[in-house]
Parts: C-alpha cells; structure tokens; sequence
C-alpha cells in the first residue's frame, strides 16, 4: 500500500462521507482495487462490493460493504509493521465507522 494513498484515503474519510463527490470515491476505490488485487484478493473484491453497492445507492448494502471493507482492512493491518500498518489500521476502522453510521 502506497503510504500517498492511504493519507489521501484517510484524508478523504476524516471529511465525512457526504464530502466525498461519488466519482473521486469510485475512483479512490478502483485504485485501491488494482493495487491491491494479488496481494489483497479478499480487500479488492469487499471493495469490489462497495463499488457495486455505491451505484446501486442501497444505504443498507453500501453500510455492509463498508463493514467488510473496513474489518478486511483491519486484519490486514495487523500483519503489516510500520506506518503503514499503522495507518492501514486507522483506515479499517474509519471504514467501518462509516459503515456503522448509515441507516
């Protein structure tokens, strides 16, 4: 994970997701998707979901698929040293934050 994007993520997430014009976050999450595709599979497809539910505009599904993301990303974060992990962590858990505040 590029140590830019997970910045420019976090960044985008601390906004509030209603800040976040719908074609820069299907943008954010197709690059996140391709980065993270080989060594990932299991992120890239939760955030293939996402992707799926944002367009369909089904609150209750794109909650769930932030969820999955965010919990995905979480234990992913656990096995990643550094700053990154570290961050990839906080990623997780704004991600599933988000998911919890939609109803």
């Amino acid at each position: 994970m590029a140590q830019a994007d997970l910045d420019t993520t976090i960044s985008a997430l601390q906004g509030g997701l209603t800040s976040i014009p719908a074609e820069a976050a299907l943008a954010n999450i197709e690059s996140w998707q391709e980065q993270l595709k080989d060594a990932a599979p299991e992120i890239a497809s939760a955030l293939g979901e996402l992707k799926s539910q944002l367009a369909s505009g089904n609150a209750s599904g794109i909650a769930q698929a932030l969820k999955q993301v965010g919990s995905k990303t979480t234990e992913a974060a656990a096995s990643a040293g550094g700053e990154a992990g570290t961050k990839a962590q906080q990623l997780g858990q704004m991600l599933t934050q988000a998911g919890n505040s939609i109803s």
